[in-house]
């Protein structure tokens, strides 16, 4: 744990959470890319799949190509069939358990995720999350058309959360982010709190307020509640 306390949250005045925002890959699911996920499942990954990731991060091509020459691999492909393939991602350790009883507790809960629509639109449906937000494979008839839609780019995780917060009217400092990557450190900057979810980056170890490391999601929502009994005036 980098810090025991969170410096945002310290104070003479209470602050009263509102909204948790979650990263999909990685910290609520097990898998930790969806993209990757696919290409998995039909046997791309050691072929170009990998070739463009490494061009990406090398910096050879921008996010925005590597979407889109991923998202061609699948053109014409049925979009029931994929998300049948998605009900195979399995939840990270007492996930669902600990998010129904944030829920139940009064959290609005958001997930902001670079992942795409099949694993995205599972959480909101299961989990019944307030809003969520990723990239989305374009559909026409039933059919992926080979093209993509980016909602949430590279890095741009903190604007995309802003917007929302906007939109539902909550503050940046009445949020508390759960994240497992540097993709989510935009977003966990901004928050109130930070929780970092078995996080390898020694980045994000830094930015957490707390950090998670069992693997167990309880972990989360208890320090959650925790957090909510200290602060006069919480959920």
């Amino acid at each position: 744990m980098s810090r025991t306390t969170s410096s945002r949250s310290k104070g003479l005045e209470p602050v009263p959470f509102e909204l948790i925002a979650f990263d999909i890959d990685g910290t609520i699911t097990q898998h930790i890319s969806s993209w990757q996920f696919i290409h998995e499942k039909l046997g791309q990954w050691d072929n170009e799949a990998i070739r463009y990731q490494n061009q990406f991060l090398a910096g050879k091509i921008s996010y925005g190509k590597f979407c889109r020459l991923d998202a061609a691999h699948w053109k014409g492909m049925d979009v029931e069939t994929l998300y049948g393939l998605f009900q195979e991602i399995g939840y990270a350790k007492n996930a669902v358990r600990a998010i129904r009883i944030l829920k139940d507790s009064g959290y609005k809960l958001v997930a902001v995720s670079t992942g795409i629509q099949f694993i995205v639109d599972r959480i909101k449906e299961e989990l019944g999350f307030d809003y969520v937000i990723g990239n989305r494979l374009n559909v026409r008839k039933g059919k992926l058309t080979g093209g993509v839609t980016i909602n949430v780019k590279h890095l741009g995780k903190g604007r995309v959360l802003r917007d929302v917060l906007r939109r539902l009217h909550v503050p940046p400092g009445k949020v508390i982010v759960v994240g497992d990557s540097e993709g989510d450190l935009s977003m966990m900057r901004m928050a109130g709190y930070a929780i970092a979810f078995n996080a390898l980056s020694p980045a994000v170890r830094k930015a957490a307020d707390y950090c998670c490391r069992s693997g167990d999601f309880m972990e989360v929502c208890d320090k959650i509640l925790e957090l909510s009994a200290t602060h006069s005036g919480g959920v």
